[in-house]
């Protein structure tokens, strides 16, 4: 029976995503950030200014804006031309005092189905869909007008059709320096326990660091003109892969924005490989409608075709 759900989480991890074995069992879907302002940048987030899933992006970025509350909810289709994976995310924070933040936020991640086959007939007698999901909460604290710190705490849950679920207990932490004329922001995420769907193997998280440089330019009469220019890098401790990516955006009166971008990642080691983005968006009345599309690099490309939708709420 064991070799039997071995075989099975064997099979489903083939199929998650297009990786080696040894790839797909690193809960590769904890990188896919559903914030299509920070897709739409290439996932230049570490210095991007808060949004919604700002617990996403850089939890100490809700600490240091103005908005006293942002909520959000998006959906992607990731890497529709390979897997048509569907990625859900909920999330937002509130100030509760002048120097701290609340955030919360869940993301859920739904595969393809694939076949359950009997293993003493060979009988196929269903179909199982692999899911993963994390859900989290955060605190951001402005230490200084110009600095912010913050912590996320989050459970991830990773179901691909062993006889145990696999969790894992993990952390995010941020830091975010803003001198108005450059901002400098540094991340490590998913630092925790490994996932164990209930065998001998433990899989470990995909542990990063990032780190980020930007500027943001307002001008023409009463600042309706802005302009951010974003670079960002970092690795992935279990691949010790690196990864990197610029992203820009020009805004006017804070009604609409258009972005784009370039990430570069090893295909052979990373689950997010090279691609171009760009992204677009409106703001009403603190109501806000937000997309991304991404441009795979290669004619094979997973990621070719990938978009993302978002609505959100921000006073």
């Amino acid at each position: 029976m064991k070799k039997t759900f071995s075989a099975i989480i064997s099979a489903a991890a083939a199929i998650i995503l297009p990786l080696s074995a040894a790839q797909a069992q690193t809960a590769g879907f904890l990188d896919v950030n559903p914030d299509p302002v920070s897709m739409g940048m290439a996932g230049t987030g570490t210095v991007l200014e808060a949004t919604p899933y700002a617990m996403w992006n850089n939890i100490a970025s809700s600490a240091l804006g103005e908005e006293k509350f942002q909520v959000g909810a998006s959906y992607s289709l990731w890497q529709p031309s390979f897997t048509s994976n569907h990625v859900a995310g909920v999330a937002g924070y509130g100030r509760v005092a002048r120097f701290m933040t609340v955030s919360a936020g869940v993301r859920y991640f739904s595969h393809q189905p694939y076949d359950v086959t009997d293993p003493t007939s060979g009988i196929v007698t269903g179909q199982f869909r692999p899911m993963d999901l994390q859900a989290g909460v955060g605190l951001g604290f402005k230490v200084l007008p110009i600095l912010s710190l913050g912590v996320n705490v989050n459970y991830v849950l990773s179901d691909i059709g062993g006889p145990k679920k696999g969790g894992a207990v993990a952390a995010d932490f941020g830091a975010l320096l803003d001198l108005k004329f450059i901002r400098v922001g540094l991340t490590a995420a998913n630092i925790g326990s490994k996932l164990n769907y209930g065998g001998t193997s433990s899989y470990a998280l995909p542990a990063n660091v990032k780190l980020g440089v930007g500027t943001i330019q307002r001008f023409g009469a009463e600042d309706k003109h802005a302009v951010s220019v974003f670079w960002e890098g970092g690795m992935v401790f279990e691949q010790t892969a690196f990864f990197t990516g610029i992203g820009a955006q020009y805004s006017f009166n804070d009604f609409v924005r258009v972005s784009a971008g370039y990430h570069y990642g090893n295909t052979e080691k990373l689950v997010i490989g090279s691609y171009a983005s760009i992204g677009a968006g409106v703001k009403i009345l603190g109501i806000s409608i937000n997309a991304a599309y991404l441009i795979g690099l290669s004619q094979d490309s997973p990621l070719s075709n990938t978009f993302s939708l978002g609505v959100g709420y921000a006073f």
